[in-house]
């Protein structure tokens, strides 16, 4: 909504300003001929002044008709200029200087003011003073307030109802998905499942995230049953012991210990049970038996089906000075076959009641640290080993068949918890994913909602900009008058119009990819800086000069730089972001540098890898950026302008660089400037089949009808046509240019060619050109549109089109269309 605010507000400030331009000039001129009138009409009552003076009384009261002319006075310039006539219009209450200020005319917020010397062969005789308001000029900029204010609200309501079609398709299913997967993470309740809206890609989504949540659901449940039965098991040994207790009471120590075992088997299983990461949960382990069993050292290594290595991923040791002689750490990868463990692999559990006796390279590692005995139990899940629990002492033979027992026991339990917390990382990396996708889709959502408000507004902003392309190029070509600096003011205005056109076509084609039959040019960097330096003269030097604020662009331009295959229009709109942003950056004044350099050759892969490059760097001493504005500022819609900003900036530079296969690197801190810097490899210009030239045949005379409602694209358009020959007439609407296509086939001189405009009120393009194909399939059909580059992304003209052109119309392009067209139709 922002963007189509800012665009509107753009669009209407221009055309104000060219209006309240027009209207001053206008008014100048005005004043300047009554100021010749009043003095041709006076000369004889200021050489006679003394023997008539009521004559010039008499010549001033002629302003009478004259409403805005708020006073008015003649000087006789041979008497010390005094008052000789003047004229107060009633109610007017303006005072007339006893001497008027410098000749010329002066604008003051409320009024306008002209002093001119009156002249008799080749003399002075005396000056004239006209004064008048501005009531007319307030009239107008009040009028074209309102029209902007209605322009305002319909492109706000439109982008609303926008923006809530998309959130319904969109936003809803993505939204349902994100809270369902957070219930899911808060309540650990894997029963809950998310609704399916659709069969679209989102409800394939959805269709995975169910199914990977049942999966979790039953190994959850097998989990508890686990838990259950292993309860269950626990409180049979409890009372199986205790009745051993009262039978054999020699045995009692021995019945204390297992009692002891399964109650800290207890402890340990609700101590796991609160974790949900397996980092934590293998620590926990190991530290409950070190206290509780008094293992000198607790290892658990988590097995790789796919490279049979066990992995160190907890490890803790009682003694630091054997931890000092211990070869292995958390992290370490040691071959399964290297390990002696093979029994663990089916489920079994080793116990090595000496280990130098093991020639295992596993085993050999803990006898040189100085473990004499150890047990290593196996994770199991659905019958696969998942790692392995290895606990050892320092003394021979000192792990016993309970300790071996209860280590087995509590494998089963950590097997199953490290498990659960891997499906609980799994599904909390799933759900990670699912946000960023979430994201991806809202910012294509976006880029699709700026395309389409894009085509919306291209129609009448290329409208508008057909003139002053057309017009400055009609005067560019045909004008041999002009003088340098007339030309090249023309030629900025030619560029800056076109680079409009451009940047409306590309709104919602951000980070396409160059296509290989788009026009490309050979550009010279140092020409397109010098080029951008002069177009934005009056935003870093005017405009910041008026608000007190000094800011200087410089060029350091190496001479002699390679020139290479590129979009013009891009890289200049591109450069022109860079110096813009730069100066924003200056809030106090500073300088900015633009940059050139030949940067060498690749030394990356890639097609590009043995291409030089050039490089352009824009560099200013302003306020720099953060690290987190710098990793972030390339992003569509970000911007730290507040409502000044659009966000679309730097992103329309990234877009630029990606087409051109370049890169863009950004070097900034806060408090000491910026530079970005483009780096474009130095491509040629491909060549073409035959890359010969050869000179088209030029086409012969024609009859063409050319209907659109806009008076001056006709007026254009028929200039262009008849400088190369062809007879024109113009209509201002389709029912009207059906009619004359009508009346000329009647007359037996039907038209060559048709060029229509497509949108038109009563009868539109498409109706026109259907109209006129059934009539005369054979004549020619050309569109030429606002809407063009939008029409010509489809691939295919629409029907009965034989050509699409789009606006701002190029004489080259029409040129073209008509070679091809008059050809096809010969050749049928």
């Amino acid at each position: 909504m922002v963007a189509s605010t800012m665009a509107v507000l753009l669009v209407a400030a221009g055309f104000v300003a060219y209006d309240l331009l027009s209207y001053r000039t206008a008014m100048t001129r005005h004043l300047s001929t009554l100021a010749d009138i009043i003095g041709n009409e006076s000369t004889a009552a200021l050489s006679f002044y003394e023997s008539d003076p009521d004559r010039a009384s008499e010549v001033l009261q002629g302003l009478t008709a004259e409403k805005h002319i708020v006073a008015a006075a003649l000087y006789r310039d041979s008497d010390g200029r005094t008052i000789l006539a003047a004229h107060y219009p009633a109610g007017s209450g303006t005072d007339i200087p006893l001497k008027p200020d410098a000749l010329g005319i002066r604008f003051d917020p409320n009024s306008v003011m002209l002093t001119r010397k009156i002249m008799v062969k080749g003399s002075v005789v005396g000056e004239v003073y006209l004064k008048s308001d501005l009531l007319e000029e307030r009239e107008m900029l009040e009028r074209y307030g309102t029209i902007a204010l209605l322009i305002l609200a319909a492109s706000a309501v439109a982008t609303y109802l926008l923006a809530y079609l998309l959130q319904r398709i969109i936003s809803r299913p993505i939204s349902h998905l994100a809270e369902t997967a957070a219930r899911v993470s808060q309540e650990k309740n894997y029963a809950v499942r998310a609704t399916k809206s659709g069969e679209d890609e989102l409800g394939r989504l959805i269709d995975g995230f169910n199914a990977m949540l049942g999966q979790i659901q039953e190994r959850d449940l097998a989990l508890q049953q686990a838990h259950d039965q292993l309860e269950q098991r626990v409180d049979e040994r409890t009372r199986e012991l205790r009745s051993e207790i009262t039978e054999r009471e020699r045995a009692e120590h021995g019945l204390q210990q297992q009692f002891a075992r399964i109650n800290l088997l207890n402890q340990i299983t609700h101590a796991i049970s609160e974790r949900q990461d397996t980092d934590s949960i293998l620590h926990v382990v190991l530290r409950q038996l070190e206290d509780r069993l008094n293992l000198d050292m607790g290892a658990v290594f988590m097995f790789d089906g796919q490279t049979g290595a066990l992995s160190v991923a907890a490890l803790r040791v009682r003694n630091p000075l054997l931890a000092a002689k211990f070869d292995l750490h958390e992290g370490s990868v040691v071959p399964f076959a290297d390990t002696g463990l093979g029994q663990c692999r089916e489920g079994q559990t080793r116990y090595i009641a000496n280990t130098l006796k093991e020639p295992a390279p596993l085993v050999e590692k803990l006898a040189a640290a100085g473990w004499r005995s150890a047990v290593a139990a196996p994770l199991m899940v659905e019958e696969k080993l998942f790692g392995v629990l290895l606990g050892a002492r320092v003394k021979t033979g000192s792990f016993s068949s309970g300790d071996a027992e209860f280590l087995r026991m509590l494998g089963e339990h950590v097997a199953l918890a490290a498990h659960q917390a891997k499906l609980h990382a799994e599904l909390a990396r799933a759900y990670n994913e699912l946000r960023q996708t979430q994201q991806a889709v809202m910012q294509q959502e976006r880029l699709k909602a700026l395309g389409q408000m894009a085509s919306g507004i291209a129609h009448d902003v290329n409208n508008a900009l057909s003139p002053v392309v057309g017009f400055s190029d009609l005067l560019l070509r045909g004008e041999h008058g002009l003088s340098a600096d007339g030309k090249k003011y023309l030629k900025h205005i030619r560029t800056a119009g076109e680079d409009i056109a451009h940047i409306v076509a590309r709104l919602r084609e951000f980070y396409r990819r160059r296509d290989d039959h788009e026009s490309l040019q050979q550009l010279n960097l140092n020409a397109l800086a010098e080029q951008v330096i002069d177009m934005t003269r009056p935003r870093w030097r005017d405009i910041p000069q008026s608000n007190g604020v000094t800011i200087s662009v410089r060029a350091d331009l190496t001479p002699g730089l390679p020139t290479f295959a590129g979009i013009e229009s891009e890289v200049r709109e591109a450069l022109t972001n860079l110096v813009i942003n730069s100066v924003d950056a200056l809030p106090s004044g500073g300088a900015v540098t633009i940059r050139t350099r030949l940067a060498g050759r690749d030394v990356a892969s890639g097609p590009a890898a043995a291409l030089p490059r050039v490089v352009l760097e824009v560099s200013d001493t302003g306020i720099g950026m953060s690290p987190e504005t710098r990793k972030r500022c390339l992003e569509p819609f970000f911007s730290t302008k507040g409502k000044r900003g659009t966000g679309l900036g730097l992103a329309m530079v990234y877009g630029v660089m990606q087409r051109h296969e370049g890169s863009i690197d950004i070097d900034s801190e806060p408090g000491k400037g910026t530079t970005f810097r483009l780096v474009f490899p130095v491509r040629k210009m491909p060549s073409a089949e035959g890359d010969t030239e050869t000179v088209a045949a030029p086409i012969r005379s024609l009859r063409i009808l050319y209907i659109d409602d806009e008076p001056l694209l006709r007026e254009l358009l028929k200039e262009m046509l008849e400088r190369d020959r062809h007879r024109v007439e113009v209509r201002d609407d389709g029912q009207a240019g059906l009619e004359a296509f009508r009346a000329a086939q009647t007359r037996g001189g039907p038209f060559d060619v048709v060029i229509t405009d497509l949108g038109m009120p009563h009868l539109d393009g498409r109706q026109v050109a259907t109209a006129i194909k059934q009539e005369s399939p054979e004549t020619p059909v050309v569109m030429l549109t606002g809407w063009g580059a939008f029409m010509k992304d489809d691939e295919s003209p629409p029907v009965a089109v034989d050509g699409v052109l789009s606006k701002p119309p190029r004489s080259a392009e029409i040129r073209e269309m008509l070679r091809r067209i008059t050809t096809e139709t010969a050749n049928s």
